[in-house]
């Protein structure tokens, strides 16, 4: 069974839908593996101009990049409203995804989601051109009222693939068997196993590049040659 794997943060559970979502997803053969940042208690601080408790912004882009930004997920998910002067959901998705574009880190490669109870109330906050500018820029692949979570992430996992990434199809390839190690036809790369080298092409290194272009030389070489015998 394929497992889908969301990453979603909130200031508040909400396991009810997670459970939902999982049903949903195990009837078509999927299982979920969720990952759940709390922001509780231990990712706040004093605000030193006025003595309020407040979110620790940069307590939680730590906490992030150290154990989720080099992580493959299937969707990143937020909650926009935190309750909080500090930070929102979009800010911090923004964030994640500028900061995993930018060193190309593996959670780059999710689907990037916000949800809300109030999606009336945040759409207004987005009305000015300035505000939608904002919107495009980060391409936020959906926003999610908190209520159909189950309904509208499960759409999301399993909906068809519309385009085809030849570079994503590899290195996922290749991370399914990363402890192979590789042995021959491009001689840069022996020794080194399917993982490194997996790493080597997402991070656009020249070899990782050019093991990409000799990949398909040797393909379409292979595939005049399987031609050739069956006219035989």
């Amino acid at each position: 069974m394929s497992v889908k794997r969301l990453l979603y943060i909130d200031d508040n559970k909400i396991d009810s839908q997670i459970e939902n979502l999982r049903t949903k997803l195990k009837r078509q053969g999927y299982d979920l593996n969720e990952t759940f940042i709390h922001l509780n208690d231990a990712f706040m601080m004093k605000n030193p101009e006025n003595g309020k408790t407040i979110l620790d912004k940069a307590k939680i882009q730590s906490f992030i990049t150290d154990n989720y930004l080099n992580q493959n997920f299937d969707i990143v998910a937020s909650d926009y409203d935190f309750k909080d002067e500090n930070l929102d959901g979009f800010e911090l998705l923004k964030w994640i995804k500028n900061e995993s574009v930018s060193k190309k880190h593996k959670i780059r490669r999710a689907k990037f989601c916000l949800y809300s109870a109030e999606q009336d109330k945040v759409a207004k906050i987005f009305s000015t051109p300035e505000q939608v500018k904002k919107l495009i820029k980060l391409k936020i692949d959906d926003f999610i009222d908190r209520a159909r979570i189950p309904d509208e992430i499960s759409q999301i996992l399993i909906a068809p693939q519309k385009s085809y990434y030849f570079k994503e199809h590899i290195i996922n390839y290749l991370e399914k068997f990363g402890d192979k190690t590789f042995k021959s036809t491009y001689p840069k790369f022996k020794g080194m196993t399917l993982s490194e080298i997996a790493h080597e092409i997402d991070k656009d290194l020249p070899n990782g590049i050019e093991f990409q272009n000799s990949l398909v030389e040797l393909t379409v070489a292979h595939l005049i040659e399987l031609n050739s015998l069956s006219e035989e």
